[in-house]
């Protein structure tokens, strides 16, 4: 595993995190969600304030309190995430999207409650602006690092690749639903420079391992290039 860097090198450094869920709402009373605990972005937050660097975590309604030290903007939709990462990018060195954010959200929530009614309900839902994507089209991303989450049932590295490739990533952490609740992950980290299984890692180790990278890359002259995995 890749340790966690401190010194000169992490000295200072602000980083920007992602974490927890989003809820899109229904109606008053409604929503969709998901099972992200939170406990990810907030082992990032972690890693990152004992590398010596600022931490900033932007969380969605998760269930868990961030430890002291920790800057904390609070957020409910994957709208209200957006906007916090897009108001909040400027200040950070590296932007960490942790979040388990909606693809979809409903495209005309109610404001009354959604009463029963004889048959079927059909919900028409519309897609959600990709936060990494507009990120990494706005012209103060240059030198900056820019790491991804890659979610599925399973280890799904061609999808790890595709964001990596088409989202203009620097680091892809690619894992699966069953780290959601686990207390070892499955994940794999995906660069431009390799690959690294980091199954059976504690999220602390993980976290510790990802921070390690984003400060490694910081720390090169441009262009950059994220090392491979040591293990």
């Amino acid at each position: 595993m890749l340790g966690t860097p401190s010194g000169p090198a992490a000295s200072g450094r602000k980083i920007l995190i992602t974490g927890g869920p989003t809820i899109e709402d229904l109606d008053p009373v409604r929503f969709l969600g998901n099972r992200s605990t939170g406990r990810m972005g907030l082992a990032l937050a972690g890693a990152a304030l004992r590398a010596g660097c600022r931490a900033r975590l932007i969380l969605g309604p998760a269930p868990l309190e961030p430890p002291p030290g920790i800057e904390t903007v609070r957020v409910r939709s994957a709208a209200d995430m957006l906007a916090a990462v897009l108001g909040h990018f400027a200040w950070a060195d590296a932007l960490i999207m942790a979040a388990a954010v909606a693809d979809y959200t409903p495209s005309d929530p109610s404001r009354e409650k959604l009463k029963k009614g004889p048959g079927d309900l059909l919900l028409r839902l519309k897609r959600t602006e990709d936060i990494l994507s507009r990120v990494g089209a706005l012209p103060e991303r240059r030198g900056k690092c820019l790491v991804g989450f890659s979610l599925d049932v399973g280890v799904n590295l061609d999808e790890g690749r595709r964001k990596l490739r088409e989202k203009g990533l620097d680091l892809v952490v690619v894992n699966s639903v069953a780290s959601f609740a686990a207390g070892q992950t499955s994940a794999w980290l995906v660069s431009a420079a390799g690959e690294c299984d980091c199954g059976g890692l504690s999220k602390d180790d993980l976290a510790a391992s990802v921070v390690a990278r984003v400060l490694d890359f910081l720390s090169r002259p441009v262009p950059r290039r994220t090392p491979p995995c040591q293990a």
